[in-house]
């Protein structure tokens, strides 16, 4: 069975609030801050987990605020909304894979990816690495605007492929824009509002 460790995150929850405010900006991006504002845990957690491929969801439980997940060897276990929003979860699989839920060392985050000088509040919201590929995202402030963080990555990453788009929606700048070359991909959300740090969320993924 995967081993499995839980570290609760203090400070008022510095986590939750750093995956909270990039999930925000994602669920902008795609119109459904509804379902982001209706419950910002349950909302966390499932964005988390379907960024993450070392589980899957099996079931959920709104009155209990619990899901039900499966590792890749099988392995099922319930856990809450606020544990995977707060929590740190570590596992390593019968073939030595390991991920990483939730940390506030970005260490592991590969050298290409590129990580604005003045990021602060930095959370690795994930990172798996397989025999197979490199895969991971990790979310922070930064005092650059929406616009300039997607400038600084266009600058940062010289990558074959880039799509992306923006919208402004009560006063909250959203830019979205992926990056592809080859093996590598990266996906950038920065979000921005008048009076605060620009929400920074990156994902990457690197094929070996």
């Amino acid at each position: 069975m995967p081993a499995i460790a839980w570290v609760g995150i203090g400070c008022g929850g510095l986590l939750l609030i750093a995956m909270a405010l990039g999930v925000y900006g994602f669920f902008i991006a795609k119109n459904a801050l509804g379902k982001f504002t209706a419950n910002p845990q349950k909302a966390a957690a499932e964005f988390v987990l379907s960024r993450n491929p070392a589980f899957e969801m099996v079931s959920q439980d709104d009155a209990k605020g619990t899901m039900t997940i499966r590792t890749k060897d099988g392995e099922e276990m319930t856990v809450s909304y606020k544990d995977i929003a707060e929590g740190k979860i570590t596992l390593k699989d019968k073939d030595g894979n390991v991920t990483q839920i939730g940390s506030q060392d970005l260490s592991a985050v590969p050298g290409w990816v590129p990580k604005p000088a003045d990021l602060s509040g930095g959370v690795s919201l994930f990172h798996t690495e397989s025999a197979t590929e490199v895969a991971g995202q990790f979310a922070g402030k930064s005092s650059m605007g929406a616009e300039a963080i997607i400038s600084f990555y266009e600058s940062g990453l010289h990558f074959t492929s880039a799509s992306g788009g923006h919208q402004e929606l009560n006063g909250i700048k959203v830019f979205n824009k992926e990056f592809t070359d080859g093996k590598r991909q990266v996906a950038v959300v920065a979000t921005e509002q008048a009076g605060q740090p620009t929400q920074v969320n990156v994902n990457y993924s690197e094929k070996k």
